[in-house]
């Protein structure tokens, strides 16, 4: 063997140093896109809980105010417990009027106008609110109790207008429904009366072509026996004649 055909102890390491330095760098990207996936992922998920959080947050603010409330109007005495009891008051029957429209306008897109009303209403519901609040917690009783009475009169107009909206979509959505079933109700006699007549127009079909022997049936077709009397009845006349017609030359001949 040649020393020239042995391979040296240089490239050897060479090659084995290339391909660990190649093995390395795809572990290194491949490291680093899944190190950006999960941090898209996170990202994401931060994101749609946010939202989520966002959306709903008012809402148990309101839960937890709300409760607040009637924990202090039960607590708390004279101007400040009415004012908590009005803000529980005004809550609740705004929440309500938002139920009843968020629900019909998912159906009903003509109550946009009772929903831009109703956020309206929510911006004079939360001033008076605050104010409500800040009432709360006035140590002085003179100025609650002077206070009071024209807040008390604000909260009946926003609730009085809360419930205005609230009853009216929910008297439309009654009458739409009234008016949807006296529909159904005129289709469904009406086809009832289509069937009906088709029921009678087959059974007369039916019935046309039979009738009892040798009279004609409802359609006025000859029964089944009377047109083979009719034939044998027509067909004697032409024997007659026949016979008739061969005996008069034998007659003849005889004289």
């Amino acid at each position: 063997m040649a020393l020239a055909d042995v391979p040296a102890p240089t490239d050897s390491l060479a090659d084995g140093a290339e391909t660990l330095g190649v093995v390395l760098g795809v572990g290194v990207v491949a490291c680093l896109v899944l190190v950006g996936v999960v941090v898209g992922l996170i990202a994401m998920m931060r994101r749609a809980v946010h939202r989520r959080i966002e959306r709903h947050a008012p809402r148990v603010r309101g839960m937890v105010e709300d409760a607040a409330s009637k924990a202090r109007s039960y607590t708390l005495t004279g101007g400040a417990g009415e004012a908590a009891r009005m803000r529980g008051s005004v809550r609740r029957s705004l929440d309500q009027t938002r139920r009843v429209l968020e629900a019909g306008y998912a159906q009903d897109a003509q109550l946009s106008d009772a929903v831009a009303l109703l956020r309206r209403l929510d911006d004079f519901a939360k001033a008076l609110d605050t104010d409500l609040k800040l009432l709360e917690r006035e140590p002085d009783r003179t100025r609650v109790d002077r206070e009071l009475p024209g807040l008390k009169d604000r909260a009946d107009r926003i609730e009085h207008a809360a419930a205005s909206l609230r009853w009216a979509v929910q008297d439309r959505e009654r009458h739409l429904g009234e008016d949807e079933l006296d529909r159904l109700g005129t289709d469904v006699e009406r086809e009832a009366a289509a069937l009906r007549a088709y029921a009678e127009e087959g059974g007369a079909g039916g019935a046309g072509g039979r009738g009892p022997s040798g009279l004609p049936g409802p359609s006025g077709l000859p029964g089944p026996s009377g047109g083979s009397g009719a034939s044998d009845s027509s067909d004697r006349p032409g024997r007659s004649d026949r016979r008739g017609r061969s005996d008069r030359p034998e007659s003849k001949r005889l004289t």
